[in-house]
């Protein structure tokens, strides 16, 4: 790029662009206090000089284009085209074609087909593809005498543009892709004519030999399975006009005896009873964790209202006790409309206040048993009061109502704030079967 930028600098010395001015003012703006003349001469050198690498690139693209366009016309002189290689496909070769000196069609389209072997080359690489099939087919076999695995039978010869077609003599010992036939028995073996067809183009030439074929081979254990399937095969065929069907008990010197064969049902139900055992009981765990928690939300919500209820008694003259007992006494008498764990809790702790269990105990035994921050704060102010006087305790209720509040009304936006991030994945996928519904048979109609 130095370079482009030096000339560019050089050319601004011999011409001012006519937007200097224009330059000038938007610099200045965008960067007050720095030299305009400084800031507009960096503008246009940076500017002009990526304007002439891209021109220059372009220039050196379009040579080369230019020089292979023109190597590419020669090969048209004289009425000759050059040919692909062998393999290598047809050409398309666009020419613009004159009659008589002048233009009768310009960019004309002329296929030129790849270079083909003469008949003579074609019949040296047949005979050259022939020689080696014979250990192409193989595979696992060690030779033509002995094939007892699955022979690979090529539909090309690799590096020469030949196809392959085989024919096999004898398909009841190999099928068509040289696999060995599964009831292939003899074990003497069968010689099995193969002609492999040799196509290129419209020449052909066959080529023919054989190969003796055994049975299969086999593992000691995979051989033995698959003799006595046999042989089950080969009773049930004798017996199937019988009232029951005999089965082996010897095959290849091996004797044999057969059991029933247990369902496994019993496995599978034992199997999933325990596993449900196991879901069960630590799912059990988790369903008393949750509910655990919901006591403590249910608890928490009811908190501003207990508080506040027993803070309009105070102040409207009544004890603590009397205050307490008349708050419990109003969700027995279901004045509470539902549930409420912690005024169960009130209602305990005024049975054992009745029972003569002490106010001091019964406050402190109450916030132990809800198990809640809030609660536990509270039983402990009620234990003070009890211990130090009722001096100052309404003012420390109210204190209590007004946070308590607070603390709910922060809980709710928090809540309304998860329940909206819970939401965002349904309406993403709402929108989304929205677009759906929309785009796709917008598409469907511009394809028709």
């Amino acid at each position: 790029m130095k370079i482009f930028y030096m000339l560019a600098e050089t050319l601004l010395k011999y011409f001012t662009p006519k937007e200097t001015e224009y330059v000038r003012e938007k610099q200045m703006l965008m960067h007050p206090g720095e030299s305009g003349a400084k800031l507009t001469k960096e503008y246009f050198v940076k500017k002009l000089g990526q304007a002439l690498m891209i021109a220059a690139a372009g220039l050196l693209l379009s040579g080369v284009i230019l020089v292979r366009d023109i190597n590419s016309s020669r090969q048209i002189e004289d009425g000759l085209i050059l040919r692909n290689g062998y393999g290598d496909g047809e050409r398309k070769v666009r020419l613009d074609l004159y009659s008589d000196g002048e233009i009768l069609e310009k960019e004309k389209v002329v296929t030129v087909d790849e270079k083909q072997y003469t008949a003579e080359e074609m019949d040296a690489i047949f005979d050259e593809v022939a020689g080696g099939l014979e250990e192409a087919i193989l595979g696992e076999n060690t030779s033509v005498d002995h094939i007892d695995h699955d022979l690979v039978l090529p539909d090309s010869a690799e590096g020469y543009p030949v196809s392959i077609e085989w024919l096999v003599g004898d398909h009841d010992v190999l099928d068509s892709f040289g696999h060995i036939r599964e009831d292939m028995s003899d074990e003497a073996g069968r010689e099995v004519k193969l002609t492999a067809q040799l196509t290129y183009g419209a020449l052909e030439k066959d080529h023919v030999f054989y190969v003796k074929v055994y049975p299969l081979y086999r593992e000691a254990g995979e051989q033995l399975s698959h003799d006595i399937d046999r042989s089950i095969d080969e009773y049930a065929k004798a017996t199937v006009s019988d009232s029951a069907q005999l089965l082996p008990d010897e095959v290849d010197g091996h004797s044999l005896s057969y059991k029933n064969s247990l369902p496994r049902t019993w496995l599978y139900v034992l199997l999933v009873a325990g596993l449900a055992s196991v879901v069960l009981y630590t799912g059990r765990d988790r369903d008393l964790k949750a509910e655990v928690a919901k006591r403590e939300r249910e608890m928490l919500l009811d908190y501003p209202e207990i508080v506040s209820k027993l803070t309009l008694l105070l102040g409207a003259g009544l004890t603590l006790r009397a205050a307490f007992e008349k708050v419990a006494s109003d969700y027995k008498n279901r004045e509470w409309g539902r549930r409420s764990y912690a005024l169960e809790e009130m209602l305990i702790t005024v049975h054992r206040m009745r029972s003569g269990v002490s106010e001091y105990e019964a406050y402190l035994d109450f916030g132990k048993r809800c198990a809640v921050r809030r609660y536990t704060k509270l039983g402990a102010l009620f234990s003070q009061n009890i211990k130090k006087g009722s001096a100052g305790l309404l003012a420390e209720m109210e204190k209590e109502a007004h946070d308590a509040f607070e603390e709910r009304k922060a809980n709710a936006r928090k809540r309304g704030e998860e329940a909206g991030t819970k939401l965002l994945l349904p309406m993403a996928l709402m929108l989304s079967v929205v677009m759906i519904v929309i785009i796709v048979p917008a598409f469907m109609s511009f394809s028709i």
